[in-house]
């Protein structure tokens, strides 16, 4: 098969040289068959679970759970209003629906903060992903790690 003008535009774009193997130009459109089998491989896997179901489910929905799993591995307390202001491009309405529905089904639970301040509010200061969601998430990842690697070490066979 030759590569028409949209083809050798395409080519163009792609950094090739990134790869951990090498892949020449008239296997790309192979290794871009391969590369979306496995992509669609990895998401049927977030299906098994409810809870990264449920995350996965939007846009709004992994961004949301993304700044929580990361204050949680960094230690730092999250709240509805600091996602808000980190996710500019949504009301802070839509950020408390799905904080709110996240913390509902069991995926976020409002740990007990440990700060010397006393806090008298009723508002959520510390919201973390459940126990369930992050070795949800976790072993989600893993999966998805096996499956890159399983093709990686067959392209580096070849």
């Amino acid at each position: 098969m030759k590569n028409g003008p949209r083809e050798s535009n395409i080519l163009k774009g792609i950094n090739l040289a990134k790869l951990p193997f090498s892949i020449s130009d008239k296997d790309l459109f192979s290794f871009t068959k391969d590369l979306s089998f496995n992509i669609k491989k990895i998401f049927s896997l977030s299906g098994q679970k409810e809870s990264i179901k449920w995350c996965f489910s939007s846009q709004k929905k992994i961004k949301v759970f993304l700044i929580i799993f990361d204050a949680n591995e960094n230690l730092k307390s999250i709240y509805k209003e600091e996602i808000s202001k980190r996710l500019p491009e949504y009301s802070y309405k839509t950020i408390a629906t799905i904080v709110d529905e996240g913390l509902s089904r069991g995926y976020f639970i409002n740990l007990k903060t440990t700060d010397a301040k006393k806090i008298e509010d009723k508002k959520i200061h510390n919201i973390r992903p459940s126990v369930e969601l992050v070795t949800d998430f976790v072993n989600w990842n893993i999966d998805a790690i096996c499956i890159l690697r399983k093709y990686y070490d067959l392209k580096k066979k070849n």
